[in-house]
């Protein structure tokens, strides 16, 4: 095929599958005589993040004298204070899709997305990693999509979709880190991920939509590797419904997420959690599978120059920062309950500027295991505050400031605090 080059305007996936922000207008698109497109978006974006945070000593964050802390699903450092040159929670992204001309009512299209980021750590190695987050390809129709291999999952993509921390530095480990900051991942909702799925979208129906899919299990992680439960005998099932509508000069859009995935022990890790809780001074059948079911709800508000969000979830056997892991399941292999939210504000200040500020975290409550053993101190909540200040100078470039407070309680009593901060910028194509 012999292709001629132009500029489309069009609503670039910014966030390649994570968002499609409005403040983007351009995609660069390659067409042929036949019919058949190919398209390129993209973006990249560099930080200047600082982190500091308290140490974890005996008689400070955890009560008496305990000396080991819970790490699952971590959101800061211990005792850091750190300055890096970072990517933020999005990668830098490098996307491609190719579409066929419209045949028999049926238009199909393949995707492959490249995401990559120049986290390391305090070394010139360049140790990011190229992650093939979608490789996949839909068919459309008057039934509506059906979209077949890697992409964004559906349970809780609403709230990462929606927080205004997509596009800067949010929470993280420490300003070194090796991987993309969180955002507010593990503090107000859980990471979605992208993942092998089948999944089918309703055509349009007005203020209503519909979405629905298959996806590939996920092991299920102990705080105890032990006790995990990794026999994936079924897929998980997640699904979305939404609704728009306005209403006396306010928009409004509503969404409800759910996810259920059932896994079973091997003989091996079934074993070993009911020696695990026997040495707990608890007694327990030999466990067979775990239920994991999360269920999220959330709105977006706006009006005029104003938006609102609020965002909440509810699981078990769900985790604590991604899902089914980082907590999913305490050292016995039972599931904790966990839950979370955020609410957020911005509101634009004209001429490309805007402001906001959210607050948020994620909970868990303890097993009985977990409440019988006191040689750690276990995570009971992470939380943090959020402002950020943008100024998108074109519909390519934005500019970001930002900072935050985090912080971590432990059941026995105390906790952590973390502060960052970040300034950086955006470059969409």
């Amino acid at each position: 095929m012999k292709f001629s080059k132009k500029l489309a305007v069009a609503a670039i996936p910014a966030a390649m599958a994570l968002s499609a922000p409005e403040e983007s207008k351009s995609k660069l698109l390659l067409m042929s005589q036949e019919g058949w497109e190919v398209s390129f978006d993209g973006a990249a974006n560099a930080f200047v993040m600082h982190q500091s945070s308290d140490a974890q000593v005996a008689g400070g964050p955890g009560a008496n004298g305990v000396t080991s802390f819970e790490t699952n699903g971590a959101v800061m450092g211990a005792g850091t204070d750190s300055t890096g040159v970072v990517t933020g929670l999005l990668p830098n992204v490098w996307g491609m899709t190719l579409k066929a001309p419209t045949n028999n009512g049926l238009d199909a299209q393949a995707r492959l997305g490249l995401y990559t980021h120049m986290n390391g750590g305090n070394n010139a190695l360049g140790n990011g990693q190229i992650n093939l987050r979608e490789t996949n390809f839909s068919v459309s129709g008057s039934f509506g999509t059906v979209l077949i291999g890697r992409s964004l999952g559906i349970y809780s993509s609403s709230a990462i979709l929606n927080d205004m921390l997509l596009f800067g530095v949010g929470a993280s480990p420490t300003a070194d880190n090796s991987n993309t900051t969180l955002g507010r991942i593990g503090l107000g909702y859980l990471y979605t991920d992208f993942q092998p799925q089948i999944s089918w979208t309703t055509p349009g129906l007005g203020p209503i939509g519909f979405k629905v899919g298959l996806f590939d299990p996920n092991d299920v992680l102990s705080v105890n590797s032990d006790a995990d439960a990794t026999e994936n005998v079924s897929p998980r099932v997640e699904a979305q419904a939404t609704f728009s509508t306005e209403a006396a000069g306010v928009s409004a859009d509503f969404w409800v997420e759910g996810s259920y995935q059932n896994t079973e022990y091997t003989a091996a890790a079934a074993a070993a959690a009911v020696a695990i809780d026997t040495n707990g001074s608890m007694s327990m059948t030999e466990p067979k599978d775990v239920d994991s079911a999360g269920v999220a709800a959330g709105t977006k508000l706006t009006f005029g120059n104003f938006s609102l969000v609020a965002s909440g979830w509810y699981g078990t056997g769900m985790g604590m920062r991604g899902q089914h892991s980082e907590g999913a399941l305490d050292g016995a292999g039972k599931a904790f309950q966990s839950y979370g939210g955020y609410l957020q504000g911005t509101a634009d200040l004209g001429g490309g500027t805007n402001v906001g500020y959210s607050y948020g975290g994620n909970y868990k409550l303890q097993t009985g295991y977990e409440i019988s053993n006191t040689a750690v101190a276990e995570v009971n909540f992470n939380d943090m505050h959020s402002v950020m200040l943008w100024h998108n100078v074109n519909d390519n470039f934005r500019l970001v400031a930002e900072g935050g407070y985090v912080r971590q309680a432990f059941h026995m009593g105390g906790s952590t605090d973390d502060t960052f901060g970040g300034v950086g910028g955006f470059f969409f194509w």
